[in-house]
């Protein structure tokens, strides 16, 4: 399989897009990417069995307390912003339908480098996040996650990816379909 993230980079050029031109290129170009092996095979990013807040990662996940959840994403596409006993706590974009990620992730692109780079990170906390009125999309995304439920290593996604990482059709959600995940995480963003 040919790496389709070359290929948008290379069509971007160094001009920055609109998420609309990112959405309708990774569409095009991505759109058999739907799992963690799919993934890993591409150049979205580099393994590592680390996180650090402020990157940008896909992981495989198995819930603690899976039973008790009405539903859950197996395969998140997480921005971790804290540590928490066993674990961390992260913003999971595969909640948001595809507009709101783009609207979330944009508003956190001015917590970072204007030019984004292989060293760039999104420098938010949970003092910031916690505003719902300025981020009414973190609401509905906040998870966190405990390490010894991570099933693989972390997939981290260079920061020149990350508007194309949030269209990938990768989300894995078990006990609702995407359409519920969708509506209930509008319902809580109002």
């Amino acid at each position: 399989m040919s790496n389709p993230f070359q290929n948008i980079k290379a069509a971007a050029g160094d001009q920055d897009r609109s998420f609309n031109w990112y959405m309708n290129s990774v569409k095009k170009m991505a759109g058999e990417l739907t799992d963690y092996n799919d993934v890993k095979k591409t150049d979205l990013g580099d393994l590592t069995s680390k996180i650090e807040p402020g990157n940008m990662y896909m992981f495989m996940y198995d819930p603690k307390l899976k039973e008790t959840l009405p539903y859950y994403d197996t395969f998140p596409l997480c921005l971790p912003f804290d540590s928490a006993p066993g674990g961390f706590i992260g913003l999971n974009l595969h909640y948001l339908p595809p507009l709101q990620r783009a609207v979330l992730l944009g508003n956190l692109l001015d917590y970072t480098d204007k030019k984004l780079t292989e060293k760039s990170k999104i420098d938010v906390s949970w003092s910031l996040l916690k505003n719902f009125t300025k981020f009414p999309q973190a609401k509905p995304s906040i998870k966190r996650y405990l390490n010894n439920h991570v099933q693989s290593r972390f997939l981290k996604v260079e920061p020149q990816h990350w508007k194309a990482a949030i269209f990938l059709p990768t989300h894995n959600f078990v006990g609702a379909n995407t359409r519920t995940v969708y509506q209930n995480s509008n319902k809580a963003m109002q």
